[in-house]
């Protein structure tokens, strides 16, 4: 057991470069879906995605032992798989509309929805400082949300990303007491494959789409079989997901979370640098403010938890 801890706590270095390079591979993941936005559906993307991704999920977790595959709470790791499918989905939406700094900037706002649902749903409750950190994390949402004074429909589901994405982290340290994190990872995937099919066979056709608004038509357009070159952007969807999803994992075994958590924001650079290198997209000043708000915010809760993380282990 003692080998077992060492192993999981004993290399925050690793953790940290494993936190970057996931976050990094699904950088590149936005960027295809943003750029196949405009011509297909996003759950034809996510179906395809799945369905390479599985194989790779079930390969890399049967190099470590099959017995991680098993599951012992099935229902609530199709729970959280529903949750995270939610989650994906409102964020790729989004990413159809706003500019990618944007919507990856509104959806780093889930570190503070996860430390003020902690409280009401595990009785882990933030002390004044936390709770002052999440206020003004917030204002910086607003901040990034409403930068001419209006509220768009994209930065409503870019937030609701955020919420919905703070639900599974929370599910996942219930499910984490007894599931590998290759489970977990597992599940989530045939959950997104099972819904997107679906989905696909109910509304394919296209029939509710035509709106003229680019979030709403990446949900409802007409399911086509892509070309060639589009396929293989389908596939490597797929295998970023597989990386992605496994450096995560492996990240959060070798070091504690309140080391390698804050690299996640590794990925908003990323954004800025795509979003100007491919689309001409730059930050506004009012975008940076709002950054810098809610980065800094989720930095602090960070370095709140680490401080009462130690004082519990004394």
């Amino acid at each position: 057991m003692a080998e077992a801890a060492t192993l999981r706590f004993d290399r925050p270095l690793s953790g940290i470069a494993f936190v970057v390079a996931g976050v990094t591979v699904f950088s590149i993941q936005d960027v295809i879906i943003k750029w196949l936005s405009g011509d297909y559906p996003v759950l034809e993307i996510v179906f395809v995605r799945s369905l390479v991704s599985l194989p790779l999920l079930f390969a890399l977790a049967g190099l470590r032992g099959g017995q991680r595959l098993r599951a012992a709470k099935p229902f609530q790791q199709a729970l959280r798989g529903l949750v995270m499918f939610l989650s994906y989905t409102t964020y790729y939406l989004a990413l159809a509309a706003l500019p990618l700094a944007e919507t990856v900037s509104i959806f780093y706002s889930a570190p503070l929805f996860m430390t003020a649902l902690s409280g009401f749903l595990l009785g882990e409750h933030a002390g004044v400082r936390r709770w002052s950190a999440i206020a003004v994390g917030f204002i910086g949402v607003l901040v990034i949300m409403k930068p001419q004074g209006e509220l768009s429909l994209a930065a409503i589901l870019a937030l609701a990303s955020a919420v919905a994405y703070a639900f599974s982290a929370i599910l996942a340290r219930r499910i984490g007491e007894t599931d590998s994190a290759e489970s977990m990872a597992i599940s989530a995937t045939l959950v997104y494959a099972v819904i997107a099919g679906s989905a696909g066979l109910a509304f394919g056709d296209g029939v509710l789409g035509g709106t003229g608004r680019p979030e709403v038509d990446f949900l409802l357009r007409a399911w086509t079989w892509p070309s060639m070159g589009d396929f293989l952007l389908f596939c490597v969807c797929g295998v970023i997901a597989a990386i992605g999803f496994t450096c995560l994992a492996q990240a959060y075994r070798v070091a504690p979370a309140t080391a390698v958590a804050p690299f996640e924001y590794a990925s908003l650079p990323w954004s800025v640098l795509w979003g100007w290198a491919i689309w001409s997209e730059l930050p506004t000043p009012t975008l940076l403010v709002g950054i810098v708000l809610v980065v800094g915010s989720g930095l602090y809760v960070f370095r709140r938890e680490a401080i009462r993380a130690r004082e519990g282990a004394r």
